[in-house]
């Protein structure tokens, strides 16, 4: 029969060889979690850290850029000290250069039934007039740059007695855009006086007194002024004097050709077409895809997602297949960013467009897997499976949202 200092030391041996056992079996778990980790994260793309000189340098753009907007958001506090904002009157307001101050932006905001005069004499850069209902807003002195902007509003006239080159009039209803005079119109250096015009229905655009006055009422949403490629309300029009009489017409969008500001009929008289125009843009677009391709190939991520955004705003992506490749190309950018958010938000647009794209679906499982919405990836990455079945990244990507699932992540 063994001592008791012989059982004692045998029970010690084998409770220190389980507790052996089973620390070494923790670490071989813990090890493979590590490993399927970082197995997931290469998979999927979710990994932050820079594999090339050419990643770090992205990153260190994407610091600069936020860099840069800690200043541009400085810069724009200190700009906000420069204006003058008139909001929620109902009343008349007689802008004076006791009121004006140091201000060089006159902004008005939010006003109902209300009159705001800018008297002679003020030094006034920029007029801002938006979201205002029955108001009347008279400029009469000059301003520095000849610009007013009158965005969503409705039943708002404006009334300038002096030099003004441009108004741009965005989303409004049954407002007017007055030149008090034939003169203070005329006065304007080529191009001469205009109003752009973007979404805007029964806007009127006047020059002169009741007796000799150009009048001309504009409605972007007339189908025979608009390109029907192109959504509405993204389509511009400018009002100017040709041949004496006020004429709309369509803005045909830049190309790497082309200025921006361009009507049809400027192009025809430069012996160009709409067609030709056309094809310009369709080959801009393409190079701008490439461009994001071949930058995503450097892992320079952030310029591919530059890339990719300019050639979204070109009519030849802008619906169907053609929209829903660049959109999830943008969304792997994202991904490789870690900004997960906007590459759900790219691929579920992607899968919207086309619903029969594989990618786009890939891509929004990958973004769901990436903010650990396991249950919500499966199905997206189950679509991805049954459009492309020999996949090997989207069978990789379901074992792992599987695995994850499973281990009640």
């Amino acid at each position: 029969m063994s001592t008791l200092v012989e059982q004692t030391k045998a029970r010690k041996d084998y409770h220190a060889k389980w507790d052996a056992i089973a620390t070494e079996e923790v670490q071989k778990v813990e090890d493979e979690d590590e490993l399927d980790k970082q197995a997931s994260s290469l998979s999927l793309g979710t990994d932050r850290g820079p594999k090339s000189e050419a990643e770090a340098k992205d990153k260190a753009t994407n610091k600069a850029l936020r860099e840069a907007k800690a200043l541009w958001e400085k810069r724009r506090d200190e700009e906000r000290k420069q204006k003058l904002i008139i909001k929620g009157e109902t009343k008349t307001v007689v802008v004076d250069q006791k009121l004006l101050g140091d201000a060089l932006v006159v902004d008005i905001q939010e006003c109902k039934k209300a009159v705001v005069t800018l008297i002679p004499g003020l030094k006034v850069a920029k007029v801002f007039v938006s979201q205002c209902e029955d108001v009347v807003v008279e400029v009469r002195c000059p301003l520095i740059t000849s610009f007013v902007e009158v965005s969503r509003c409705t039943k708002t006239t404006l009334i300038t007695s002096k030099v003004l080159h441009t108004v741009q009039c965005d989303l409004c209803d049954d407002c007017s855009i007055i030149w008090a005079t034939k003169e203070c119109f005329h006065e304007a250096q080529d191009p001469g006086s205009r109003v752009y015009s973007a979404a805007c229905r029964r806007l009127g655009v006047a020059v002169g007194g009741r007796q000799d006055s150009l009048r001309v009422e504009v409605d972007n949403f007339d189908r025979s002024l608009c390109d029907k490629d192109t959504p509405i309300k993204e389509q511009q029009f400018v009002t100017q004097l040709v041949d004496g009489k006020l004429l709309t017409e369509r803005i045909v969008q830049g190309t790497s050709k082309r200025l921006v500001g361009t009507t049809l009929r400027e192009l025809e008289r430069e012996g160009a077409s709409a067609t030709t125009v056309a094809e310009e843009q369709a080959a801009d677009a393409e190079r701008e895809k490439l461009a994001g391709n071949q930058a995503f190939q450097k892992r320079e991520y952030g310029q591919a997602a530059v890339h990719y955004t300019v050639a979204l705003e070109r009519p030849a992506f802008a619906a169907g297949r053609p929209r829903a490749v660049v959109l999830a190309n943008r969304s792997a950018c994202f991904l490789k960013l870690g900004d997960h958010g906007r590459a759900l938000e790219d691929a579920a647009a992607a899968a919207g467009f086309d619903d029969t794209y594989a990618k786009a679906h890939f891509r929004r499982g990958l973004a769901l897997h990436a903010l650990g919405r396991y249950r919500e990836a499966l199905p997206e990455l189950g679509k991805a499976r049954d459009l492309e079945p020999k996949n090997a990244q989207v069978a990789d990507a379901i074992r792992f949202a599987e695995m994850r699932l499973s281990r009640g992540a």
